[in-house]
């Protein structure tokens, strides 16, 4: 066969000139990468390609996948951008995009990037191969339904088909009647198709991150139900569509929460409330969820508005989800308001976070009122859980006899939640509320002297030795990292409280721990937790060092000073100031003990 030269034209296989195979989508992200790599622009890379700048759409149609290149042109932007046969051996081998997916841990590393390119993907070239893979197996299971729910569109067809046949018949009958029934049924089927393929469109558009596309098309198939039922574009967008496009943005980010609050403040309208109170309250708090994920992710003052915005949307919605009409609804409402008050109390000081948490602790138990471990053992035990968070939160905040009675109540909260979140029906659970129970008991017993104190840290150390039973590196990574640092922070404390070998012994579990943690938590992907991390390896090197009983003092403060120094390469003295002056003092700390160390200790 002859190879044609002439303009770069769109195809619809992967196909190259001369019967050569290219991952156009991979070949297109790759001179993309190479492209912003050697910091060229496409009017630039265009004329060394073309000889004529004025073809950078060319070259944009070329990286976006549109086009498929000609030989001559792939082998001169090799050329140009110094891309070598090896990286391009993947790309002209590639397998079918759909048969990679079903082999997500068997791909190498080209494999993975080439594949994420067809989801546009960010940042996927620095990603760490586990995060990668992860994302790319969340992306194949939307994909997974994509192809069903595709599949699947000649049932619909069928069915109008078969009303429109009827509909024809009625009119050679001259039945008006049943012409107008058949024709309204043919009209409400052909919007209900309009908006399953709207609907496909949709999801594909959220496959490639492209939220704002799926907002606009999803608004526009519910939007055109309302020539056949004025609530039925509510029902649509409060019922299915904001809940989509938010879930999306939990799992990949993005500008789905807030997308997904404009859409619920557009829907759930007094003219709303006044048709049907029922649905307007699912709006409310469905725009509550999304204000409170955003507020949770947002810093300082705009974070506590977004939190004070979930509180008053959850508050309006139990104007209609009341405990008398709607128990279930209310009981759910009231866990979520329980959250939102948690969220806003944790990040707020002085008495006004006080009283945030104690209204949070208000809320949940209004929940359980409803929530009971006979009729729903689940949500109860979840709301129990929540519960215990907000106490623990409390106690921690609260002085005196009253702190150690709440964070007493938090651990009773969390013990009662492990009833029914058992190691063999819920292991996941399990695992996070003993994590929730150590560090409960680690405020306790940091917080109450002598042997009761010791005994407290000690059930706080089993507590999160017995989280990692389930929270394995393999299988939670972040989580098990995670517990290894509160498992290190509690054998710390155990040992900082502990005479002789047994206590020193502690503290080397303790830095052994944090190092554990930082197995998952580097510098690379978890900047703030590994600084975290650091300066705590660093306070437990310290309190080791100034054991009557030290074997190796100057040894440990060095390796301390080194591990505060790092923290402090992270933590930012003007966006992360109480993180940057806290490492400064520990560093304060530990150079004074090595200078009090002199030169007695160096000549030894």
């Amino acid at each position: 066969m002859r190879c044609h030269k002439g303009v770069d034209r769109p195809v619809r296989k992967d196909v190259g000139s001369c019967g050569k195979l290219l991952d156009r989508i991979a070949f297109g992200a790759l001179i993309k990468r190479k492209r912003g790599e050697a910091r060229l622009t496409q009017e630039t890379l265009a004329g060394d390609v073309f000889g004529d700048p004025g073809r950078k759409a060319d070259i944009s149609r070329i990286e976006n996948g549109h086009t498929k290149p000609q030989e001559a042109t792939i082998q001169k932007l090799c050329d140009v951008l110094k891309i070598s046969a090896a990286e391009m051996e993947p790309i002209r081998q590639a397998r079918p995009a759909a048969e990679q997916l079903a082999n997500i841990p068997a791909l190498s590393r080209e494999d993975l990037q080439n594949l994420a390119a067809r989801f546009e993907l960010d940042g996927v070239y620095t990603m760490p191969d586990g995060e990668l893979r992860r994302l790319l197996t969340l992306k194949a299971d939307e994909h997974r339904a994509l192809k069903s729910e595709v599949d699947n569109i000649d049932d619909g067809l069928i069915r109008l088909s078969n009303l429109k046949a009827a509909a024809q018949d009625a009119i050679a009958r001259v039945n008006l009647d049943e012409v107008e029934d058949l024709l309204s049924r043919v009209q409400e089927v052909e919007l209900e198709e309009a908006a399953k393929t709207a609907e496909l469109r949709a999801n594909n558009a959220l496959l490639r991150g492209r939220v704002d596309q799926a907002y606009r098309i999803l608004c526009a198939a519910a939007d055109s139900f309302a020539a056949v039922d004025l609530l039925e574009p509510a029902r649509r967008k409060i019922l299915g569509y904001a809940e989509k496009i938010m879930r999306h943005d939990m799992r990949f980010g993005g500008a789905g929460l807030p997308l997904s609050v404009e859409m619920m403040r557009q829907t759930a309208t007094d003219d709303l409330r006044s048709l049907n109170a029922w649905l307007w309250a699912a709006g409310k708090n469905t725009e509550a969820i999304g204000l409170r994920n955003q507020g949770t992710r947002t810093d300082g003052p705009k974070g506590a508005d977004l939190l004070a915005q979930a509180v008053a949307a959850y508050r309006a919605a139990l104007e209609v989800r009341t405990r008398a009409d709607h128990p279930a609804d209310w009981a759910m409402t009231q866990n979520n308001l329980g959250i939102a008050l948690q969220n806003q109390g944790t990040r707020t000081e002085g008495p006004k976070g006080a009283d945030l948490l104690a209204q949070a602790v208000v809320a949940y138990r209004a929940a359980l009122e409803v929530r009971t471990r006979a009729d729903h053992p689940v949500d109860w035990a979840m709301t129990q859980n929540n519960l215990g968070a907000a106490l623990r939160n409390q106690g921690t905040r609260t002085d005196g006899p009253k702190g150690t009675d709440l964070l007493a109540q938090a651990i009773a909260a969390y013990r009662a939640a492990l009833e029914v979140y058992t190691h063999a029906d819920h292991p996941v659970d399990w695992a996070m509320t003993q994590n929730n129970i150590g560090i409960a008991l680690q405020n306790q017993g940091t917080r109450t002297d002598g042997p009761k104190g010791a005994d407290l840290l000690a059930q706080a150390v089993a507590a999160f030795r017995a989280a990692l039973e389930v929270y394995t590196r393999a299988d939670h990574p972040v989580n098990w990292a995670t517990t290894q640092n509160n498992l290190g922070a509690a054998l710390q404390h155990q040992g900082t409280h502990t005479d002789g070998p047994k206590g020193a012994n502690l503290l080397a579990q303790a830095v052994t721990a944090f190092r554990a943690a930082l197995e998952v938590r580097t510098r690379a992907d978890q900047p703030v937790q590994w600084a975290m991390t650091q300066e705590n390896i660093a306070v437990a090197l310290l309190a080791r060092a100034e054991r009557v009983d030290a074997q190796h003092p100057r040894d440990d403060l060095a390796a301390a000073l080194a591990a505060v120094d790092g923290a402090l390469e992270v933590f930012d003295p003007e966006n992360m100031s109480f993180n940057y002056e806290k490492a400064t003092r520990s560093r304060a700390d530990i150079q004074a003990a090595m200078d009090a160390l002199g030169d007695e200790a160096t000549e030894a």
